[in-house]
């Protein structure tokens, strides 16, 4: 039954005999008798903020410090960008050579498995919750044409300057609204404490918008965009080009030279090392119990040559081992509880 982004895959088994176990094959096409998952790689799902911001002098900003005894008006008109925020996720993407199938024998109790929609191995005799969906970011409320408020008289005014001082004397006379309400005070008080907000509110409104044709306008457009990295054994790097930015242009691509390069630096920290090759052929191990990721560790950092975007050090499963968890956990006597993690195929738990 599919539930959104995961699904479960359960089968029911009938009462056999005792003896029967828990075993796992490699995944062999054709032949699948049980249930077929995979191991991850983990992958870096990179996130990238940018906004492009739009600086508008106001009509009236010559007349600003005059009127309104406020000196940081904006001057000159530009529109630049910024890089607002750069956020690492760690995701697992299934690793074809790493293809199990869980072979459903009479006994074992290993027949309840939760798997992601790519087929990578989640949970066993248990359900993980989805993941909450990230929170919407708040669009900000645009200001109304500040024109509209403006009077006969201010829009008679002969000259720029008459119609700044007109102007000021407004916004001037909605600060003394505001005040006379909330000390109580005006000729018409609102009836109750919600009416008092939608008043204060529209007036609140009113004042910023014809101030901003003393001190102008900002706007703000966001951006985002993501990039995804599955890094290897070898993938250790110094000073690599992730992408470009630029203040005029934004986000550009890692060979677009008109922007600055922000790196990314990778180092496998600790990786689980493989058994030596002696020459000597082993009896392969019995193929029994459920196999799972043990990773290893890696630094990264994500960088300009001014700022420090992101410094950790991260797991990643194609830096480590796969070994076996013990048919013993799944036998007919014991039910076993066991959650993965979805990014690497590590046990985060297992519960009896």
């Amino acid at each position: 039954m599919k539930k959104n982004i995961l699904y479960i895959l359960t089968c029911m088994l009938a009462a056999v005999p005792s003896f029967a176990q828990t075993e796992v094959g490699q995944y062999v096409n054709g032949e699948a008798t049980g249930v077929t998952y995979y191991l991850p790689n983990t992958a870096l799902d990179i996130t990238l903020e940018a906004m492009e911001i739009t600086r508008t002098p106001g009509e009236f900003s010559a007349y600003t410090g005059n009127y309104l005894h406020i000196n940081d008006a904006i001057s000159k008109a530009e529109k630049y960008w910024e890089i607002s925020s750069i956020r690492i996720k760690q995701i697992g993407t299934p690793n074809p050579e790493k293809m199990y199938t869980i072979k459903l024998a009479a006994g074992s109790t290993a027949s309840n498995v939760q798997l992601s929609k790519e087929g990578i191995l989640q949970a066993i005799n248990t359900i993980v919750a989805e993941d909450a969906p990230e929170a919407k970011k708040s669009v900000p409320k645009q200001l109304p044409d500040p024109k509209s408020y403006l009077t006969e008289e201010i829009l008679q005014a002969t000259s720029t300057a008459k119609m700044a001082e007109l102007t000021s004397k407004e916004i001037y006379a909605i600060r003394e609204s505001k005040l006379a309400i909330t000390r109580g005070q005006a000729e018409n008080m609102p009836k109750d404490g919600l009416s008092m907000q939608l008043v204060l509110g529209e007036l609140n409104m009113q004042e910023q918008s014809l101030k901003s044709l003393f001190v102008g306008t900002c706007d703000t457009v966001k951006y985002t965009c993501n990039i995804k990295l599955t890094p290897t054994m070898e993938s250790d790097t110094t000073k690599a080009v992730l992408f470009r930015f630029s203040r005029k242009l934004g986000i550009l691509k890692s060979n677009d030279l008109a922007g600055a390069p922000i790196y990314y630096d990778f180092k496998n920290l600790f990786s689980i090392p493989q058994p030596a090759d002696n020459g000597k052929k082993k009896k392969a191990p019995k193929k029994e119990g459920v196999f799972v990721n043990i990773p290893g560790k890696a630094a990264v950092k994500i960088y300009s040559p001014t700022e420090i975007y992101f410094e950790g050090e991260l797991p990643f499963a194609q830096l480590g081992t796969t070994e076996s968890l013990s048919k013993e956990l799944f036998n007919k006597n014991v039910t076993t509880k066991v959650v993965l993690d979805k990014a690497t195929g590590g046990v985060i738990k297992i519960e009896n």
